[in-house]
């Protein structure tokens, strides 16, 4: 099922029939990096998600994972009928449950949250494993699904180029970016959010909370506008076929503006 992230050929009892490298398992989950000195700064990563999912549960509740949420965006997976699904960072696996297909796989950074994720998700393939260094084959699965990841990866067009390699043609990428926003435009979100036109104290206050007690700083690596995440995606051989965002979509649960998703296609030739 897997290959070498880094030679792409197969993997046998975790070990490469190509570069004779052997990976190892870390509590039952593959732990499938290498050792290529482009990601060195991933050791740093990875230390940085196990320490938030250690101190952290339902991490990313108060980011905008609320149920209508996943089940929204489940929903624009559900249009795409996935015969091999891939959910990049799939985090604690609350949307990755969620998500029907064939063949689930899952992938992440944390061994934290990947345990998590197994315990609702009994079925999926899940392993810890780097966007720009994916273990699949090319052309190995129809649809690829990423939410608030892209900002984090190492070297984001790498990382959109080895999405497209594993994606069959005519295959969808659904990914979830947050773009910048000015400081008056973030206040805007937050009054939206929680105070006019429907005030929402007890939010407010479990925002604040979390602010104050053990707040999560996440790696960001990359900040997008709407235009330079698309450019980074064509420029890597994706059509975006559909921007969702509350401005053209707001019925859509999106927790601000500052949220987009891009339907993307790989191209058949």
């Amino acid at each position: 099922m897997y290959v070498c992230p880094t030679c792409k050929a197969p993997l046998v009892d975790l070990k490469c029939a190509g570069c004779a490298r052997e990976y190892a398992t870390s509590r039952g989950i593959p732990v499938l990096l290498s050792k290529d000195t482009r990601f060195e700064a991933a050791a740093d990563i990875v230390d940085v998600y196990e320490t938030i999912y250690t101190q952290h549960t339902g991490v990313w509740v108060n980011q905008g994972r609320s149920p209508a949420f996943i089940a929204y965006f489940a929903g624009l997976v559900r249009r795409h009928a996935p015969r091999r699904l891939l959910e990049i960072g799939c985090g604690e696996g609350v949307l990755l449950a969620a998500l029907q297909a064939g063949e689930r796989h899952g992938t992440e950074l944390a061994v934290q949250a990947l345990e998590r994720a197994r315990s609702h998700n009994s079925d999926a393939q899940l392993c810890i494993a780097l966007g720009e260094e994916l273990p699949f084959a090319d052309a190995y699965f129809d649809v690829i699904a990423s939410v608030g990841v892209m900002e984090h990866f190492i070297d984001d067009r790498a990382a959109t180029r080895e999405i497209y390699r594993a994606l069959e043609p005519g295959g969808r990428y659904l990914v979830l970016i947050h773009v910048h926003l000015t400081a008056w435009q973030s206040l805007q979100q937050k009054i939206a959010e929680y105070v006019f036109p429907r005030p929402r104290p007890l939010r407010l206050m479990r925002w604040l909370a979390g602010k104050i007690f053990r707040p999560i700083h996440q790696p960001v690596q990359n900040g997008y506008s709407v235009a330079s995440a698309q450019r980074c995606l064509e420029e890597c051989g994706f059509v975006v076929d559909e921007l969702i965002h509350k401005a053209n979509t707001p019925a859509a649960p999106l927790i601000g503006p500052h949220v987009v998703i891009y339907v993307c296609r790989k191209p058949a030739p």
